[in-house]
């Protein structure tokens, strides 16, 4: 009867525990480097969503204007009618087509707001086109224009520049937000511009 108790062989509690407890320890490391590896990427996400749409806003108001100039008399209608001020969230500029741009700040449905928190274009008096994203929005966005008069109207030689300041913010559920400043300046190269009505 010894022989064959001694024959038996298995597991006892203590070890099943050991057993259990170790790989309780190694599930609940891998968990966390998995939980871990996902936060990291939908920040990779967020942060990649926000250069890109900073890099195409910028690019894009970049190209309007140094292939047009400054619309110191502002087109037709609101939000970029009137003469330029020094400051402002909105920007006038005509292309080499002769079009009118508008660029401004504006809210969801692409009313004007200082508060707004979407970058619109009006080509022409015609319907306002959103330029950023969904997933992102643009806050405290200004346009410095220097000098602030028409240069060309009163025979100077300043070159008309544009200041573009501003944050952009990207959000991927409501964990993972990240906010991105926007600052560029944009001289205009042609001195062919008209001098106004």
């Amino acid at each position: 009867m010894q022989d064959l108790k001694d024959n038996q062989k298995g597991f006892t509690l203590i070890e099943a525990i050991v057993a259990t407890a170790l790989f309780a320890v190694t599930v609940s490391s891998i968990m966390g480097v998995y939980l871990s590896t996902l936060k990291i990427n939908r920040r990779t996400d967020v942060i990649r969503s926000a250069s890109e749409n900073a890099r195409y806003i910028t690019g894009f108001l970049s190209k309007e204007i140094r292939n047009g100039q400054i619309d110191y008399y502002g087109p037709w209608s609101s939000p970029c009618s009137g003469t330029i001020s020094s400051s402002a969230s909105s920007l006038a500029l005509v292309n080499t087509d002769s079009e009118h741009l508008c660029f401004y700040l504006g809210d969801a449905s692409g009313l004007a707001s200082s508060s707004g928190t979407n970058l619109w274009l009006i080509k022409n008096n015609m319907v306002a086109v959103k330029i950023n994203s969904n997933n992102v929005t643009i806050n405290n966005l200004l346009f410095y224009v220097s000098p602030t008069y028409n240069p060309y109207a009163t025979g100077s030689n300043a070159q008309p520049r544009v200041t573009i300041m501003g944050n952009i913010t990207a959000t991927s559920g409501s964990q993972d937000t990240v906010t991105m400043p926007i600052q560029t300046t944009i001289s205009i190269p042609s001195y062919d511009i008209s001098t106004g009505p």
